[in-house]
């Protein structure tokens, strides 16, 4: 059960990003992430924090045999597990050595590593009337990231175009979305805000002709701050 305690959420985004999760667990997490916009958000948001972790060391095989003694050193030590997957999860989620190195790695890295602006805001995109995510947004100092988190596709002949939306103020386009459903930038027209609203909609495959939207609407969100 993922659950909605919103600090239990993200732990377990977290978790689900450095790929702690038992596989039982991150199925569950990958099937309920396309219809829970703040699961979404929060994953989007331990993306863009956790990723840099993996620069930090050269791709390693592990030793033969790792698993085999981590199991025997570990035997016996999972706590009964309760019916819930969720429970299940954690409750043995801090009892492992493994998790413990994650966890205090992770920390070892938060504190001595150089502090870099990671995203300010972030914003899930939906349909009007739905709560599924299709895109999730993260921005901050650095620009706006924009991703497509479901299979979303415009028209054959048309394509998805990004606005932001400040109060009280026109639309200002941020691009023309490529087909993979990822924009990235550098330098915005506008200063992020918080209760900004960014939208899609569908305009010719070289953006809209005016200057402003000129198809339907068929994504929107509001940006909220991310801590």
């Amino acid at each position: 059960m993922i659950p909605d305690h919103p600090e239990e959420l993200q732990a377990l985004a977290g978790e689900y990003v450095l790929g702690v999760l038992d596989p039982e667990a991150a199925r569950e997490v990958e099937a309920a992430v396309v219809q829970n916009a703040a699961l979404a958000a929060a994953i989007a948001f331990w993306q863009e924090q956790l990723h840099p972790l993996s620069r930090l060391a050269a791709p390693a095989e592990p030793p033969a045999g790792l698993w085999r003694r981590i199991e025997g050193a570990l035997a016996g030590a999972a706590a009964p597990a309760p019916p819930r997957l969720w429970d299940r999860v954690a409750t043995w989620r801090w009892s492992t050595a493994a998790a413990v190195a994650v966890a205090a790695g992770l920390a070892l890295y938060i504190a001595l590593a150089p502090p870099a602006p990671g995203p300010g805001y972030v914003a899930v995109l939906h349909a009007p009337q739905r709560a599924d995510a299709a895109f999730v947004a993260t921005g901050g100092e650095r620009g706006l990231l924009l991703r497509a988190v479901a299979q979303e596709r415009p028209p054959g002949d048309r394509g998805f175009e990004l606005w932001a939306i400040p109060a009280g103020a026109k639309p200002r386009s941020l691009g023309v979305i490529p087909p993979d459903g990822r924009i990235e930038l550098g330098h915005l027209p506008v200063p992020l805000s918080e209760g900004m609203t960014l939208a899609i909609s569908i305009e010719p495959r070289t953006g809209s002709p005016t200057g402003q939207p000129t198809g339907p609407v068929v994504f929107v969100g509001a940006l909220m701050a991310a801590r």
